[in-house]
């Protein structure tokens, strides 16, 4: 079976579930009216979860590169991460809060969607594997520019962020092109 058969599947599994039944009930409410009835509602909630995407790839992107030791060489590891995990942090509270906003203008072209909730199965793994990995590595980083015990482990949970990160948006993506 190939990953597009499975795809397919998965779309028609769902609309065997509740996600059908609540979408439905979701795309009457007043919230939904409203944000289909307003022309800038849905691109401007668009644009801001476009551009929360940005800042919060850009920071995961600024602090990893810098554990891999491609760019910022200038300033120490804890440097980097006290300057842009923060921005991190809150760029993902404004893409969880415009992507709330999005499903809702949405419901049924979302939830019934496998794309949708591959992105949001990944989004979930990543948005933990980012906390556990910068929590647990940040004791280590305190002595990152002197010694160079276990970078190989922190380098590796670097590289693996950057991937996880590009597949949320990948997934992102591909939930405008998905049939549903």
């Amino acid at each position: 079976m190939s990953f597009f058969d499975t795809l397919f599947h998965m779309t028609e599994w769902l609309r065997t579930t509740w996600v059908v039944d609540f979408s439905l009930w979701l795309s009457n409410t007043a919230a939904c009216q409203w944000l289909q009835s307003h022309f800038v509602a849905i691109p401007g909630f668009q644009s801001i979860h476009i551009l929360a995407i940005g800042v919060l790839f850009g920071s995961a992107l600024m602090v990893n590169l810098r554990i891999l030791g491609v760019v910022g060489g200038e300033h120490s590891v804890p440097e980097t991460v006290q300057r842009y995990m923060p921005w991190l942090w809150w760029a993902l509270v404004a893409l969880i809060a415009s992507g709330m906003v999005l499903l809702v203008s949405e419901p049924v072209r979302n939830m019934v969607n496998p794309f949708f909730w591959i992105k949001m199965t990944a989004l979930l793994i990543t948005v933990l594997i980012t906390a556990w990995f910068h929590l647990s590595a940040r004791a280590r980083m305190t002595g990152w520019d002197r010694s160079s015990n276990g970078r190989g482990a922190i380098r590796a949970g670097a590289a693996i962020l950057i991937i996880l990160w590009c597949i949320v948006m990948a997934g992102g993506r591909w939930i405008a092109y998905a049939p549903a």
